[in-house]
C-alpha cells in the first residue's frame, strides 16, 4: 500500500510554484536573477511620522506565503517583481493616494495622524513612481483583494492574492522564455528595487529603542549623504560631527528641537534640510562654519530668529524660510549677496522690510504672499 505523502506545515502550492520559477531564473540568467530582501530592512525616509498597523489589511494566504518564503524577488533586467519587507510596505503605503480623494487632503490627514489607511502596498517592480500592487477591500465586498497601483494610486481590482500570483507567475515565466540572447550583455540583474541602498543598515533595526546616536553609529563615517526624513530622532547627536565627508544631510520631519554645535564640523556640506521641525526654534552659531553650504531648507520650522553667523555663508544660493515664526528680517540676510532664491511665504514679516531686502539683494528672487 502506497504511503500518502504528508504536506509540510506552511508548504503551499503557490510557494512551490514561486520556488520553481526562481530555479528557472537562476538556471537561465545566473544567481543574480533571484534573491530576497531581509525582513529587517528599514527605509531611511518615512513620508510621515504617524504609522499604522498593516495586519488588518493583509490576507491570510499572503501571510502564509511570506512566512514560508520571506520577501523574494526575481528579475530579467526588464521584467521584475519584488515582495516588500514590512517597513517598506509601510513607507510606500504612506506615499499612496486614495481613489476619489485629493492628495492634499490625504496628506493633511496623514501628517495629523488621523488618516484611516485602506490600502497596503506589498509588491512592486518600480518604487520610484510608486507602481506595483497593494491589498485593499473589494468594492463589491469586504474581501481583501489585490489592486493594481499606478503612479501611487490604486486603480483596479485584480482578484485574490492566489489568483493574482498565479497570473504573475505565468507572466514572469513567459518573460523569461522570450528573452533575446543577443542582448544578454546589456541586462542589469541584481536586487531590482534598490531597497538595500535606500535602507538603514540592518544593524540598527532596533534603533527606535536605542535612540538616534545608535542610529548614526551604524553608518560609515565616509558617507556623502544621509537621508533621515521622517525618522523620529528628537535630537541630532554630537556624533554627526564625525561625518567629515558628508555633502548632503536631509533631516525633514524628524522632531528636532535643537542642533549640536558639532554640526559646524561638516565642512563639505552643500545641502541641509531641516524642514517641518516645528519645535526647532534656533540654530547654533556654528552653522556659520559651513562654508560650502549652498542650500538651506528651514521651511515650517519654529525659528523666531537666525544667528548673525549665517551671514558668513558666502556660497549659499537657496534659503527657504517659508512658514517660520520670523516676525522681522534678521540682519544677516542683508549680508548674503550670493543668495539667488529666498522663500518668505507665509511669514508675518512686514512688506516694507521685504522691499528693503529686495533692494539690498537685487539678484535674489524673494518669494512672498
Amino acid at each position: 500500500m502506497a504511503t500518502k505523502k504528508t504536506k509540510k506545515p506552511g508548504d503551499t502550492s503557490l510557494a512551490k510554484e514561486w520556488k520553481r520559477l526562481e530555479k528557472q531564473y537562476v538556471k537561465t540568467l545566473g544567481k543574480d536573477a533571484a534573491g530576497h530582501h531581509p525582513a529587517e530592512l528599514e527605509p531611511r525616509v518615512l513620508a510621515f511620522q504617524h504609522e499604522f498597523d498593516l495586519t488588518p489589511l493583509l490576507p491570510s494566504e499572503y501571510l502564509q506565503f511570506v512566512k514560508e518564503l520571506g520577501y523574494r524577488w526575481v528579475s530579467t533586467g526588464d521584467v521584475k517583481l519584488a515582495f516588500l519587507p514590512p517597513r517598506w510596505m509601510l513607507s510606500l503605503s504612506q506615499q499612496m493616494g486614495v481613489p476619489g480623494h485629493k492628495w492634499e487632503a490625504v496628506r493633511e490627514e496623514r501628517e495629523a495622524g488621523t488618516h484611516n489607511y485602506r490600502f497596503v502596498m506589498f509588491a512592486s517592480s518600480d518604487i520610484n513612481d510608486v507602481n506595483g500592487y497593494c491589498f485593499g477591500k473589494s468594492e463589491e465586498s469586504d474581501e481583501l483583494v489585490v489592486w493594481n497601483v499606478e503612479d501611487s494610486l490604486p486603480e483596479s481590482e485584480l482578484g485574490s492574492f492566489s489568483t493574482w500570483l498565479e497570473q504573475e507567475l505565468g507572466a514572469l515565466s513567459e518573460a523569461l522564455s522570450e528573452l533575446d540572447e543577443e542582448n544578454e550583455e546589456e541586462r542589469e540583474l541584481g536586487e531590482p528595487l534598490g531597497l538595500e541602498g535606500e535602507s538603514l543598515p540592518v544593524a540598527v533595526k532596533a534603533s527606535k529603542k536605542k535612540g538616534p546616536e545608535e542610529l548614526l553609529a551604524a553608518f560609515p563615517r565616509t558617507e556623502k549623504e544621509l537621508t533621515l526624513n521622517g525618522r523620529k530622532l528628537g535630537e541630532l547627536p554630537a556624533l554627526i560631527g564625525e561625518f567629515a565627508e558628508l555633502e548632503r544631510l536631509w533631516l525633514g520631519s524628524t522632531g528636532l528641537k535643537q542642533l549640536p554645535k558639532e554640526l559646524g564640523l561638516l565642512g563639505k556640506l552643500t545641502k541641509l534640510d531641516l524642514s517641518f521641525n516645528r519645535e526647532l526654534q534656533s540654530l547654533p552659531p556654528e552653522v556659520g562654519q559651513l562654508q560650502n553650504l549652498e542650500s538651506l531648507n528651514l521651511k515650517n520650522t519654529g525659528l523666531t530668529s537666525l544667528p548673525e553667523e549665517l551671514g558668513q555663508l558666502e556660497r549659499l544660493t537657496f534659503l527657504d524660510l517659508q512658514a517660520t515664526e520670523l516676525k522681522s528680517l534678521p540682519a544677516c540676510l542683508f549680508q548674503m549677496k550670493s543668495l539667488k532664491t529666498l522663500d518668505l511665504y507665509w511669514t508675518p514679516i512686514p512688506p516694507e522690510e521685504i522691499e528693503k531686502l529686495r533692494r539690498a539683494l537685487p539678484d535674489c528672487k524673494v518669494g512672498t504672499l
